[in-house]
């Protein structure tokens, strides 16, 4: 058995693996994120570690190169996703070497961070990983409505309607609420042009609700959900400096039952699958605001599924221009920087 990077003759052989991924949602997810993988131009071979045996892949996983924000800046980074190794061969010490080779070569590329959001966690932690618990929330409507709520008639004109992914103005305000709203939070993704082609091509309306909220015509704030094991779930928001209420709003209409609603299916309407809806980490006091006066409440939990591994904490040191202090070690350099409570990454940006 040897681990090396994929050869062009065995990227089916690395996709069909996914058909023994247990998923929660059966074939459904198996078949979304198998389309997502194939659509995904980061699955060349200098990105994607195979374990082999003559000639039969038994197990892979995938490096991501990304751009994260820290402090202004765009540190070059790696995140590590679809490691999976067949079932009759874990416990083999397969995956930790996957895991290795991966991380060695993100190093060699000049990447000094890597990011992993995953539930093996003690695999990882093993590696020298550490866990980045983020604090995410749930949203419900409110039993009773918030009595100071604006009424209708008072409030600003908010229409709702489906990105328009062909239209090049719709896409140039998307791309200038994303730049306003993530370039100033610690652990979003710097889009190029690439990445964005990708993000919007992966926007599959069968599988993902894209909304954007205007007023008087102009695009003021957006949202992407999709359903995942955890319920419906936002992998991305965004709003510009006056958007907080319309994103408010948005979210909030997320949450209302709807006809031919395509993400009901066997045993679960609309009522039900629009019940709450899971946002990932969001600094946003503006929204925080606007979301009680919809009378939506927030109920946070904790996320550990976040992993970080700081593969070259000198040369992070010298690009952000933050010296480390003395007998300062990886954790609490990584802990100063990029605190985990400040951590905003979106699920969009797929690792």
């Amino acid at each position: 058995m040897e681990i090396r990077r994929l050869e062009t003759s065995e990227r089916q052989s690395a996709i069909g693996l996914l058909d023994g991924w247990e998923r929660p949602d059966g074939p459904r997810a198996r078949d979304s994120l198998r389309r997502e993988i194939e659509a995904d131009p980061n699955l060349a071979e200098r990105n994607v570690w195979v374990a082999a045996d003559r000639g039969e892949v038994l197990g892979c996983v995938q490096i991501f190169p990304r751009r994260l924000r820290v402090l202004g800046h765009g540190i070059p980074s790696g995140g590590l996703g679809n490691l999976f190794v067949r079932r009759d061969h874990r416990g083999s010490g397969m995956a930790s070497r996957l895991v290795e080779c991966a991380a060695t070569a993100m190093r060699e590329r000049g990447m000094e961070l890597a990011v992993a959001f995953t539930s093996r966690r003690g695999l990882l932690q093993r590696l020298g990983w550490r866990t980045w618990t983020s604090h995410r929330s749930i949203l419900r409507r409110a039993e009773q409505r918030n009595p100071e709520r604006t009424e209708a008639a008072a409030r600003p004109a908010i229409e709702f309607v489906p990105l328009d992914r062909h239209r090049e103005r719709a896409l140039a305000a998307l791309k200038a609420i994303h730049s306003a709203y993530s370039g100033s939070r610690n652990g979003t993704v710097v889009r190029d042009d690439q990445l964005w082609e990708t993000s919007i091509e992966l926007a599959d309306r069968s599988t993902e609700e894209f909304l954007v909220a205007r007023r008087e015509g102009l695009a003021v704030a957006y949202a992407r959900a999709v359903l995942l094991d955890e319920g419906l779930t936002v992998t991305e928001l965004g709003r510009f400096e006056d958007g907080s209420q319309a994103l408010a709003r948005l979210l909030a209409q997320m949450l209302e039952a709807r006809p031919d609603d395509p993400f009901a299916c066997a045993g679960r309407g609309s009522k039900e699958l629009r019940s709450f809806v899971v946002l990932p980490t969001f600094d946003d006091i503006g929204l925080t605001v606007g979301l009680e006066h919809e009378g939506v409440t927030s109920h946070p939990f904790d996320d550990d599924s976040g992993m970080i591994r700081c593969l070259d904490v000198s040369a992070l040191a010298a690009r952000l221009d933050v010296e480390l202090l003395p007998a300062e070690d990886e954790a609490s350099f990584l802990k100063r920087i990029l605190p985990p409570e400040g951590f905003v990454f979106w699920p969009a940006d797929r690792f």
